[in-house]
């Protein structure tokens, strides 16, 4: 997608089936953005409800975040390709670095 959707789906605290539903739901309705995290323990369940729904990967707008523990170099990439790994996709639109505070590896 070349753009980013006005609106998208955010997938802070859900997991298992609930993620699943949400996701799917939201995708259902037309929401084309999703929003996850490593450390949201998500990533799978965002991965089975896109790859369940009829929508191409090419139109959605897949948004994730590196987790505190992976900013070191030695960890940055090996995080990033299990986290594409679980969202079952070969990339992501947008990466973020979660939580750039001072004292967390980021900043």
């Amino acid at each position: 997608m070349n753009t980013v959707p006005s609106f998208g789906v955010g997938t802070f605290r859900l997991k298992g089936q609930t993620a699943i539903d949400s996701v799917r739901n939201a995708l259902d309705v037309g929401y084309r953005a999703v929003d996850t995290a490593q450390i949201y323990d998500n990533q799978a369940d965002v991965g089975q409800a896109i790859a369940q729904s009829c929508i191409a990967r090419s139109a959605l707008f897949l948004t994730t975040k590196i987790w505190t523990a992976n900013y070191a170099q030695t960890q940055l990439v090996a995080s990033l390709r299990d986290s594409l790994h679980k969202l079952r996709t070969d990339y992501v639109d947008l990466t973020l670095i979660h939580w750039p505070a001072p004292g967390n590896g980021g900043a």
